[in-house]
């Protein structure tokens, strides 16, 4: 895992504490990462032939949608408690991404959130993105998540 952030090293060290290797990469005032600093991240992260590496880019959700780091694929991933307008709102984004993740789903009974509509606008905004709900805190969807992975190692792989 590659994290990217503009301070701290708190998800590297997360990511660490479950038992995967991480690198941290901060930005400072920087709102994205760039090619060569996902370059230079994976000589110290070293992996493996035919393991899949994941990039956490800086969370926003406009600069990550710009840059090229040589990904095989875009994930966005959104919360229940953003509004299901961000697709509308961020196109860029949603343009480039294969996958959107829709996560805190737990949270649904509590905030007002249209999760079809943002489904909709996503898809409006990009016919061929996939979406997928998700509680990352319960577990819920995780396993159409890693199946999605899964499926795109073993492609790309091929």
């Amino acid at each position: 895992m590659i994290e990217g952030d503009q301070e701290t090293a708190n998800d590297a060290d997360r990511i660490r504490s479950a038992g995967a290797k991480s690198i941290q990469i901060n930005t400072g005032k920087g709102c994205h990462l760039d090619a060569a600093m996902v370059h230079e991240a994976l000589h110290h992260l070293e992996p493996k032939d035919g393991s899949a590496v994941l990039i956490e880019n800086v969370g926003n959700l406009v600069c990550p949608a710009e840059f090229d780091l040589g990904e095989a694929h875009k994930v966005v991933v959104i919360s229940v408690t953003e509004g299901a307008d961000k697709p509308l709102k961020y196109p860029d984004m949603f343009q480039a991404a294969d996958l959107m993740l829709i996560n805190k789903i737990d949270l649904l009974p509590y905030v007002n959130f249209a999760i079809d509509k943002c489904e909709e606008y996503a898809r409006r905004v990009n016919p061929k993105i996939r979406c997928l709900r998700v509680s990352a805190m319960k577990g819920d969807g995780m396993d159409k998540w890693m199946k999605w992975l899964e499926t795109e190692l073993t492609l790309a792989t091929l």
